[in-house]
């Protein structure tokens, strides 16, 4: 079979009509149109046959595809539909905002920037001027929690520098800027607030009774560089600081002892039937816990004064110290303080002790010895620190002694002669008869010559004969028991109301006697004779020998001097009465012995 030769017009339309179709618009189109002319006869001549079988092919193929996959092909149908649909809208949105939306947000911006502009860029700068100075204000906001954690650690000097500094700085800034700033002004009242707790800190350091010089003067110091107070208030809240501590030290002391003082103190109620003995024994034992007492009270209290006067006087009065520097210069009002101070400074101290010793001294008799040594040297400590009192215990001592002897007098000697009397005179229908009981034996009653006091007589050594008059012999045991207590201590100027307390119980002694003997009814000759001799027992003896024994063998002193001293008007009006009553009852007696001639 022969194939017609296409003819010359038939070759060059050919590319035109391929390269007119849809064909040529692929790539793979073109390039197979560009190797057809490289191609053999043959081979063109068999591509019809070949491309027909593979159209065939593929629309065998897409044929059954479109019969296997035809969902497929209808939701790719429906989304492509949904994607143009979708696209639409969008350029439509775009259109929008690029027309209409954007101008308006152009045009707001613009607005927005006129109005605020200068807010926002004056914020901005105060932002970063705030990051520019950041570690300076970080610094400074750490001020107050550094003063405060150097107050609570009891760095004061440092918490001080800290709030210096910060003084400087806000005082530079506000110098700068011409005006008070806020955050300066609210730093400094923080500070201020540690400085107030500081300050409080150190006052109550002047509180505490257990500290010492070194604690209150550096407690001094710092309050000195905080010039919270003026030197004469800060002495005067030291010495009031100081003295309360000591008075509740003192409190203390007397409130364990639980030792009643005069105003509560009821007298002593012996039991009836009681010995003398037994009574000095209770009065004693509450001797001795007064004595222990006064001697804690008398240690507090001369340690507590000497440590105040010699602190008071180092931190204060010492300006050769380097906190003189500090302080103020003191003007004419401080020196007038300073010197109010140091004038009742001792005489607040002095009523923190002398009350006590007048309430209880005299009740620790017979245990002043020990006492009156402490107080010695109580007050010798004292005097170096400026501070002499020493006139001042001389007659408080005196009056202890005339008190507690004139409290054995009554315990022992008066008991012992009233008792004489209630069991033979008082007490009886009728009283006892003078051989009874006021002779040891009436048949051997003794010469009248020799009932008379010998010079010779030693003031120690009591008169024998009157152990034959038992009742003036219990007498004079009771007043020898009292002078040997006595002899512990015996003041000079104790003499005259020692001699006068024991004159007045001779007094009532020799007074009740007398008494006796004037109401004695009836007796003979024996009896009279019995009184007799017991009243020039008492007058010539008893009265003469005590006399000597109190003025010459336990003072030392001379009977005739005090004799001549006391005519010549030295006692008072009560000493005087006292006397005339002793000389009243001696002169009665006399003159009862002169008129019967003994």
């Amino acid at each position: 079979m022969t194939t017609a030769v296409p003819t010359l017009n038939e070759l060059s339309s050919l590319p035109d009509v391929i390269s007119g179709s849809p064909l040529a618009s692929s790539s793979s189109n073109l390039k197979f149109l560009a190797e057809l002319p490289t191609h053999a006869l043959s081979e063109l001549l068999s591509t019809p046959t070949a491309l027909t079988t593979q159209s065939h092919t593929l629309t065998s193929s897409l044929t059954a595809l479109t019969h296997t996959s035809y969902p497929t092909f209808l939701s790719l149908h429906h989304t492509s539909t949904a994607l143009l649909t979708s696209l639409s809208s969008f350029d439509t949105s775009l259109d929008s905002l690029i027309n209409t939306a954007l101008p308006a947000l152009d045009d707001a911006a613009r607005v927005f920037r006129e109005k605020t502009g200068p807010e926002v860029i004056e914020g901005r700068q105060k932002a970063r001027l705030v990051l520019e100075q950041h570690d300076k204000l970080r610094d400074l906001l750490d001020i107050p929690v550094l003063v405060d954690t150097c107050v609570r650690n009891g760095l004061y000097a440092e918490a001080l520098s800290v709030a210096a500094h910060a003084k400087s700085v806000s005082d530079d800034k506000e110098a700068a800027q011409g005006l008070p700033l806020q955050l300066a002004d609210s730093l400094q009242a923080e500070i201020a607030s540690s400085l107030h707790s500081m300050q409080l800190i150190l006052l109550n350091t002047l509180y505490e009774p257990a500290r010492k010089l070194p604690a209150f003067w550096k407690a001094v110091q710092f309050l000195r560089r905080m010039k919270a107070m003026h030197e004469d208030e800060l002495a005067l809240v030291f010495i009031s600081a100081r003295i309360g501590c000591l008075r509740d030290a003192l409190d203390g002391i007397e409130r364990d002892a639980g030792i009643p003082s005069d105003a509560g103190r009821a007298e002593f109620k012996f039991p009836a039937g009681s010995t003398i003995e037994e009574r000095e024994r209770e009065v004693d034992r509450e001797a001795d816990d007064i004595a222990r007492f006064l001697k804690k009270y008398i240690d507090i209290w001369r340690e507590g004064a000497y440590d105040l006067i010699t602190q008071y006087t180092t931190i204060f009065l010492d300006r050769s110290h380097a906190g003189a520097r500090i302080a103020p210069p003191a003007d004419q009002d401080a020196s007038a303080s300073s010197y109010i101070i140091r004038q009742t400074l001792p005489s607040t101290l002095l009523e923190l002790l002398l009350p006590t010793l007048r309430s209880y001294l005299e009740r620790a008799y017979p245990h002043l010895a020990p006492l009156a040594t402490q107080l010695a040297y109580c007050s010798s400590a004292l005097a170096r620190a400026g501070m002499d009192f020493r006139a001042l215990l001389s007659p408080l001592i005196s009056r202890s002694v005339v008190s507690g002897f004139a409290r054995d007098v009554r315990l022992s000697v008066e008991h012992e002669w009233f008792a004489v009397l209630a069991k033979h005179v008082t007490s009886r229908p009728r009283p006892s008869p003078p051989s009874v009981w006021l002779v040891a034996t009436p048949n051997s009653l003794p010469a009248f010559k020799t009932l008379v006091l010998s010079p010779s007589n030693a003031p120690h050594s009591p008169p024998q004969v009157l152990t034959a008059f038992p009742p003036l012999a219990k007498i004079l045991n009771a007043y020898i028991r009292v002078l040997n207590r006595l002899r512990m201590l015996a003041p000079v100027d104790a003499l005259s109301g020692i001699v006068d307390g024991a004159e007045e119980c001779l007094a009532n002694a020799g007074h009740g006697l007398l008494q006796y003997s004037r109401d004695w009814q009836g007796g003979d000759a024996k009896e009279i004779q019995i009184l007799q001799a017991a009243g020039a027992a008492y007058t010539r003896v008893l009265v003469p020998w005590l006399q000597r024994a109190i003025v010459e063998g336990v003072f030392s002193a001379s009977l005739q001097d005090r004799q001549s001293a006391a005519d010549g008007g030295g006692d008072s009006d009560a000493d005087e009465e006292g006397k005339r009553e002793l000389s009243d009852i001696v002169r009665e007696w006399e003159s009862w012995l002169g008129s019967t001639g003994i």
